[in-house]
This record gives C-alpha cells, sequence and structure tokens, in this order.
C-alpha cells in the first residue's frame, strides 16, 4: 500500500529543484543582459574612441610638417646660386622644397599632398661668408645678405638664421639640449629635439653630413623612421656609421659634394716670399707674375706699437692696380717654432679680435713684443689670416 506521506514528501523535494532550476535560469537570464548592457556601452566608447582618433589624424594631417634642418656651415650651398646674390636666393630656396618634395614622393607616400616644409638654415654668417670669399666664390666686399634676404622672402616657412660668430654656433641651434660642448637650457631647446617630439612634425630631413658631432644627437633616435639625413660633403665617420639606420639621400641640385676649400696663395715652410700654385688661379700672385714692376700705392693701413707710436704699413699695387704684398721676414727659425709651440691665437695677437671668444681653444694672454709679432706672422699667414692688415 502507497505512503501517502512519502509520496508528499517526495513531491516536496521535487519542488524545491524546480525551484533551484528555475532560479538558475533567471539569474543566467539577468546575467546575461547585464553583459549585453556592458557590450553596448563598450561599443559606444570603442565608435567615440575611433572618431576621435580620426579626427586627432585630420587634424594632424591639416597641422603636420617636415622640418628641414640644415647645418650652413657644413652643407654648401651651390657656388653659382651664391653668386647670383638674390635670384640665387630665391632659387635655393625653391630648389630646396623642390629636393624634399622629390624625396617623400619617392619614399613615403603616406605623406599628404599639402604638406608644410618648415626649412631653417643655420650658420655663423660672417665665418661663412669669409668661407665664401676665401674660395674665391664671392668677390671682396661681397656679402651674403641679399643672398639671405632673398631665400628668407621666398617662403614663409624658409629662414636662413645667423646662429652667432663663434665656433660650433650653427650646432649648438640644431643639437638637443644636452649634449656635450652646449650652454642651452631647458627654456631653449634645440630644434631638432622639439621637432622630433612634436606629433604634428611627420619628418625630419637632416642636412649635416660632415660633423661627427651630430652622431650624438641623432643615436638615440637611430631606430626612428621619421628621419631622413641628407649627404652633402662625404659623411663624417660615425655619421657614416649611423646612416645605415636612416634613410638617407642627397640633394645634388642644391648643396655642394664637398666643403669650400680656401683658394688662397700658399706659403712655404723654407722661404719666406710668396709661392703661387702650380696652376696659377686668377688672384693677385698671379697678376703680379705678369705685371710691370710694384708701385708704392697712396693706400696705407694704420697699425699703432704698444708704446703708442703709429706706424703706416703700405699696401703694395701693381700698374694694373692689383694688390701684391710683400714677402714676409722673420728674426729666426727657431723663434718662429717657439711662437708655434704656445699655440698662440693668430687673430687675437695680430687682428686684436677673436671671433671665437670663450670657446677658442689656443691662447690668448698677455700683448707680445714688436719683434715676436712680427715673427708670429709669418705662420699666421699660412693659416689664411691676412697679415697685411694686421693692427700691431
Amino acid at each position: 500500500m502507497c505512503d501517502i506521506d512519502d509520496v508528499k514528501r517526495r513531491h516536496a523535494d521535487a519542488c524545491a529543484v524546480q525551484v533551484c532550476k528555475d532560479k538558475i535560469i533567471t539569474e543566467l537570464c539577468e546575467y546575461i543582459e547585464a553583459l549585453k548592457l556592458e557590450i553596448q556601452e563598450t561599443k559606444e566608447a570603442v565608435n567615440d574612441q575611433k572618431r576621435l582618433v580620426a579626427s586627432f589624424k585630420e587634424e594632424n594631417k591639416r597641422n603636420g610638417y617636415v622640418s628641414v634642418l640644415v647645418d650652413g656651415d657644413g652643407m654648401n650651398f651651390h657656388e653659382k646660386l651664391i653668386q647670383d646674390g638674390q635670384n640665387g636666393g630665391y632659387e635655393a630656396a625653391r630648389l630646396l622644397i623642390k629636393a624634399v618634395e622629390d624625396h617623400f614622393q619617392k619614399c613615403d607616400t603616406k605623406l599628404p599632398p599639402n604638406i608644410l616644409y618648415k626649412i631653417r638654415v643655420y650658420s655663423n654668417v660672417e665665418g661663412l661668408t669669409k668661407a665664401y670669399r676665401d674660395a674665391n666664390v664671392l668677390p671682396v666686399g661681397e656679402t651674403l645678405t641679399p643672398f639671405i634676404q632673398a631665400f628668407n622672402k621666398a617662403n614663409t616657412l624658409c629662414d636662413i638664421v645667423d646662429a652667432g660668430n663663434g665656433k660650433e654656433c650653427a650646432d649648438v641651434k640644431l643639437k638637443a639640449h644636452n649634449t656635450e660642448n652646449t650652454q642651452l637650457t631647458a627654456s631653449n631647446l634645440a630644434h631638432f629635439e622639439q621637432d622630433i617630439l612634436d606629433v604634428h612634425c611627420l619628418r625630419v630631413v637632416f642636412c649635416a653630413s660632415a660633423d661627427n658631432g651630430y652622431a650624438r644627437v641623432l643615436g638615440p633616435y637611430r631606430d626612428s623612421k621619421r628621419i631622413t639625413l641628407v649627404k652633402g660633403p662625404p659623411f663624417a665617420h660615425e655619421m657614416e656609421e649611423l646612416a645605415a639606420d636612416f634613410e638617407t639621400t642627397s640633394f645634388e641640385s642644391v648643396f655642394m659634394s664637398n666643403k669650400l676649400k680656401s683658394r688662397r696663395v700658399s706659403f712655404s715652410t723654407t722661404n719666406t716670399c710668396i709661392t703661387p700654385p702650380r696652376t696659377p688661379t686668377p688672384n693677385y700672385a698671379s697678376a703680379a707674375k705678369k705685371s710691370p714692376p710694384l708701385q708704392s700705392s697712396s693706400l696705407t693701413v694704420n697699425s699703432t706699437t704698444p708704446n703708442g707710436v703709429n706706424m703706416r704699413l703700405p699696401v703694395f699695387k701693381n700698374a694694373s692696380g692689383q694688390r701684391v704684398d710683400s714677402p714676409l721676414r722673420y728674426s729666426s727659425k727657431e723663434n718662429v717654432d717657439q711662437l708655434k709651440r704656445r699655440k698662440l691665437c693668430n687673430q687675437f695677437h695680430l687682428l686684436e679680435s677673436c671671433p671665437f671668444g670663450n670657446y677658442c681653444t689656443h691662447t690668448h694672454g698677455s700683448a707680445l713684443s714688436l719683434q715676436q709679432l712680427a715673427d708670429l706672422r709669418f705662420p699666421a699667414s699660412m693659416h689664411g689670416v691676412d697679415t697685411d692688415t694686421v693692427t700691431h
């Protein structure tokens, strides 16, 4: 006979199990609904981020630029451009922009077509002018001013900046503020460091191939795909090693492939007379060789001794009016060698003005005697100091 109480108990147990199953199903449904809501919110957040990123990229393209940094002391514009003065300045800016554009059309097609090119050339203008004169690119008396002014006016983003008259002035402007041989503070970061950290700067075109000092600046960024090195003169040793890690190119229509070389008359260490080069160039020395005897010109250069006595040094010219320097005389080879060993600053002692200031690595010190000044003029002439216009 069936035990009704047992049936009731088993029915109650079955009902409890069913209630438990219903509860589990209800909780699962609630959890799924919560997940669906969370997924929807996440999708909306992702879409917002995508729209923000797209907007940022669009803004970055609109404000993006390529920075072209040039060490004008080491990367020299072609002689013809410099000699053309104002027209050469306009043409140099146009050719440089075109060279950069052509380069990126070949190697980086992702750059927008309306990209801006910020070109900054840093030079010791006074020293560079002298270098162009010594290389017979610029006549004596002419300056780089017409070329520079035209270059700066050719495009609102093209600038040639006079970095100052001193050693490594252009280097300091281009290098990072914490590299050796610089005195820049954090408030005056170098342009290279500013540009490479700027999200709007899509590329840096670095034109300074002949200076090993830049290898220390570029080294930390050797894995960057945003740097192009431009070769003018041959890469210096450390730059040559580093160049393998970067995109490299050359702008042959703009920059010379060799450093400027002085074409001044050279002096022999065993002869105090001027020795013309084997292949004469059209200068005052070759002109003197073919011209009538020298005439003493009325043009003189005032010089003053340490005792205040005024000396008048004649500047000789030939019959054609061309300057010819007189032979240099010195007391003895021993005295000259002794002065050489002292590593004196020729420009400080002979010209009374050293353009390198505190950066000069040669000895200034106290004034020399008249005989020492006369002896110093001979080795100084072999290093490009114009000793016939020296103030004693």
